[in-house]
C-alpha cells in the first residue's frame, strides 16, 4: 500500500491511501475513533476514482500517528482471528 503523508502536525495527520476504498477505510476510521486520544478521524475521497485522504486529529498534542498505528494491528489481529476461525472450520 502507498501512502503519502500530507501534511504532519503535533496533534493532526493528514494521509493519501492510494488505490484503498470506502470498505477498508470505514473499517480503519472505526478503529481509530475507538482510540480515547482521538478527536476525529474521517476521510475523504473527493472524485470517484481518487485516493481517501485520511485526516486524524487528537486531543491534547497526542502523536496522530500512533492511533492510525494501533488501529491497524487491531484490525490485523481481527483478520488473523477470522482466519483462524475459518480454516479450523474447514477443517471438519
Amino acid at each position: 500500500m502507498n501512502i503519502t503523508v500530507l501534511e504532519l502536525g503535533e496533534d493532526k495527520v493528514r494521509i493519501s491511501l492510494a488505490g484503498q476504498g470506502h470498505t477498508f477505510m470505514n473499517a480503519l476510521k472505526t478503529e481509530i475513533l475507538a482510540d480515547p486520544t482521538v478527536d476525529v478521524a474521517n476521510y475523504v475521497i473527493e472524485f470517484q476514482f481518487s485516493d481517501p485522504v485520511l485526516t486524524v486529529t487528537t486531543h491534547n498534542k497526542t502523536d496522530p500517528v500512533k492511533p492510525i498505528l494501533d488501529a491497524c494491528k487491531r484490525l490485523s489481529g481481527q483478520c488473523e482471528e477470522l482466519l483462524s476461525s475459518l480454516e479450523q472450520s474447514a477443517k471438519k
